[in-house]
């Protein structure tokens, strides 16, 4: 796709030519975790697991005891004595198997209130509380971290903890995102933070039960603060693309859309799909609108009833969103299908557009679908007892294969976003090279990630991507995912960690989507005997216009070869 522009030149030379469409593309980002390789917070306790109470030294790793909180996830009191059971103390994971992913060096420690806490594993040491001081992590070591509380005082309870990075001591509230994560999307348009909700996990229903920015942790079943998502998208200049919880009430969409509309910059986006492929039978959301649509009386099998509740839904959210927004410009509505079955899709737009479940006639901006490839293709190398002969080579071989049937789901929806009057956008996509019925074969599981590995991934999302944007209707496309370990569940990081840049994956993002927005050096071809301009290309060759402040370079007919900085 081209656009022709016509520049005056020097306002001596007047001429036409063409520039390459800019791709537009997100990324959906990893979850939060004590072991996830995306560190999000600079601030080691934010991706802290839950408290994980028990009965002192030598007991189970967990004894189920409920101990009551504060409103931000702490310990009223430890030893805590409900009468019933014996005293119970309480620890959680600061870090598993990250070792040399985080920095070494002195971590500043933080703990309000009174009591004593011990960390062990990579450090080993007692401190009575409250402090503020430094303590030494080394990360060569395999040892994880753990954190006890081992006395909380009622009186005045351990109430806040921060063990915070080095380098980042005194801007850990202004700054709190890791620096690598913030430079890892500064190429990307659009986040979408379905995975750091834990949109799949979540049993959010009323707004009180959502996340907030003072909880000690951001890695439980609700999911990351919103706030968080609104600052990391200002300070970063990025759109956000959010998964409505599936149970989420109309009050709760209200404040959510409240909250966004007062304080994401509204030079930007969000992207609003409700909760995350609800067609699916393995995440929660599916159940759910399925029981939703047979109590409202639709009619059908269990799931035409949640196809059709979740069309009602759509059309409740995004309601919802139009009256709290002025400006409709704002905000995305995102319908999302299955891109396997374009049949299902035409369905639930059907369901959309009747007035049974949309009585107020809301109209979808989009119809966003996840065009993977290369799925099933491990699991059928296992049925057909392959796996010990198999080589690298001939998968890399069947999932250039697997690309014409993602080409086709692409080219069917392509036509349902048209035929409906919708942009065709991808809320995930990439390889689906996962086992399910193989993963405890370890020599699998590797073989599998040596794919991953292997340097024609690169070609294959190129593929991907060219074909993706070669479409009428086709808009935003948002990679699955980012960074991951990657092994018995799957190998959906397009980097592995934040040091991997020269990961094949990645590679293909950078070299068939970036090089495509991002602003390059101009190479202005010159007869040097008139001056008259010839061409403007770019470092890829593309003719181009180069923005303010591009460095230019004129390449003379004689040969020569001069810099300059004049646009």
């Amino acid at each position: 796709m081209k656009k022709l522009f016509t520049i005056l030149c020097a306002g001596i030379l007047t001429i036409n030519f063409s520039i390459a469409q800019n791709r537009p593309i997100g990324t959906n980002l990893a979850g939060i975790s004590d072991w996830s390789q995306e560190i999000t917070f600079v601030d080691l306790m934010k991706s802290s697991r839950d408290w994980i109470n028990h009965e002192g030294s030598g007991s189970p790793w967990s004894s189920g005891v409920n101990i009551p909180l504060d409103s931000n996830g702490y310990p009223l009191e430890i030893p805590y004595n409900n009468g019933i059971n014996p005293p119970q103390y309480t620890r959680t994971v600061l870090l598993i198997g990250l070792q040399n992913l985080y920095p070494s060096g002195n971590y500043r420690l933080i703990v309000n209130g009174t009591g004593k806490i011990r960390f062990w594993g990579v450090v080993n040491l007692t401190i009575s509380c409250p402090i503020d001081t430094f303590i030494y992590i080394d990360n060569s070591t395999t040892n994880d971290l753990f954190l006890e509380i081992e006395e909380s005082n009622v009186n005045n309870h351990i109430n806040e903890i921060n063990l915070i990075m080095p380098s980042h001591a005194n801007t850990y509230l202004s700054q709190p995102f890791h620096p690598d994560l913030i430079e890892f999307t500064n190429n990307f348009q659009t986040v979408r933070f379905m995975d750091k909700m834990r949109t799949n996990e979540t049993d959010i229903i009323n707004w009180n039960d959502r996340s907030t920015n003072t909880d000690f942790t951001q890695a439980l079943n609700k999911g990351i603060a919103y706030e968080y998502i609104i600052e990391y998208c200002n300070a970063n200049e990025v759109n956000p693309w959010i998964c409505i919880p599936h149970q989420a009430t109309d009050q709760f969409i209200i404040n959510f859309a409240q909250l966004f509309r007062d304080n994401l910059d509204p030079n930007l986006k969000v992207y609003v799909e409700y909760s995350n492929e609800v067609w699916n039978s393995i995440f929660p959301a599916n159940a759910y609108v399925n029981n939703m649509g047979a109590n409202l009386g639709y009619s059908g099998n269990p799931w035409e009833q949640g196809w059709k509740y979740y069309a009602k839904r759509c059309a409740d959210i995004f309601s919802i969103f139009e009256n709290q927004y002025a400006n409709n410009n704002r905000f995305i509505k995102v319908i999302s299908s299955q891109a396997a079955n374009d049949w299902l899709s035409n369905q639930i737009l059907s369901h959309f557009n009747d007035p049974i479940y949309n009585p107020n006639q809301i109209t979808a901006d989009a119809l966003a679908i996840a065009p993977y490839f290369g799925g099933g293709i491990a699991d059928n190398i296992g049925n057909s007892n392959l796996i010990n002969s198999i080589t690298v080579a001939n998968i890399i071989d069947s999932l250039t294969n697997s690309l014409n049937q993602s080409f086709l789901w692409i080219d069917n929806h392509n036509t349902v976003a048209d035929n409906h009057n919708l942009d065709l956008l991808a809320y995930e996509g990439g390889q689906h090279l996962v086992t399910y019925n193989y993963n405890t074969d370890n020599y699998f599981v590797n073989l599998l990630a040596d794919v991953n590995r292997h340097p024609d991934m690169e070609s294959l999302y190129c593929q991907m991507f060219d074909y993706w944007y070669s479409k009428s209707n086709t808009d935003l496309f948002c990679n699955f995912s980012s960074h991951g370990g990657w092994g018995t569940y799957g190998y959906w990081g397009v980097k592995e960690n934040y040091s991997d840049t020269l990961a094949p994956k990645y590679l293909g993002l950078k070299n068939c989507v970036f090089n495509y927005n991002n602003p390059v050096s101009a190479i202005i071809e010159v007869n040097k005997s008139n001056t008259t301009l010839l061409k403007i290309v770019d470092v890829l060759g593309r003719e181009t216009i180069p923005t303010k402040n591009t460095p230019l370079f004129y390449i003379y007919d004689d040969g020569t070869v001069e810099k300059k900085m004049i646009w």
